[in-house]
């Protein structure tokens, strides 16, 4: 667990690096893709969700699902730059804690990072039962970051 967590802090650290790297775009073009990312994570959610419902679940949906959760996840942290909140001029969910409490948001995606890399694992090792195990787990580290830095729908 402590070596999950200290890849995610690390993988957190260079999508900084990586942003940084990235041409100039204006906050609103910066929320824009902030949401277009977050609709590919809700989609991956709802098809990992509804295979593991399903009465013969698909392995190779299930590792597709779970390996694009696992590429996206390090990137939340750097989708919310300065500037890029209600001021940017486009329509967002985004709370203003996220700037104001930095600590508590790099910690929620942390948390969702080491959650999606056990899923993909379990995923990428066909173990059925351990992706089943390791979805609330998901599901908590999405749903602590909504209840803490996301808004109502405007």
């Amino acid at each position: 667990m402590r070596k999950l967590l200290l890849l995610g802090i690390g993988a957190t650290g260079l999508v900084g690096v990586a942003v940084a790297q990235t041409p100039a775009r204006t906050p609103a073009q910066l929320v824009q893709a902030r949401q277009a990312s977050y609709k590919q994570i809700q989609g991956a959610m709802k098809g990992l969700s509804d295979q593991l419902r399903a009465a013969e679940p698909s392995l190779p949906a299930i590792r597709q699902h779970s390996a694009l959760l696992a590429r996206l996840a390090p990137q939340v942290s750097g989708w919310f730059p300065a500037g890029t909140g209600a001021e940017a001029g486009v329509r967002t969910r985004a709370k203003a804690e996220i700037w104001s409490n930095r600590a508590a948001f790099r910690t929620a995606s942390v948390n969702l990072v080491v959650a999606a890399r056990r899923i993909n694992a379990a995923a990428a090792a066909n173990d059925l039962a351990a992706v089943r195990a390791a979805l609330p787990t998901l599901g908590g580290a999405c749903r602590t970051c909504h209840d803490q830095f996301r808004g109502p729908e405007n």
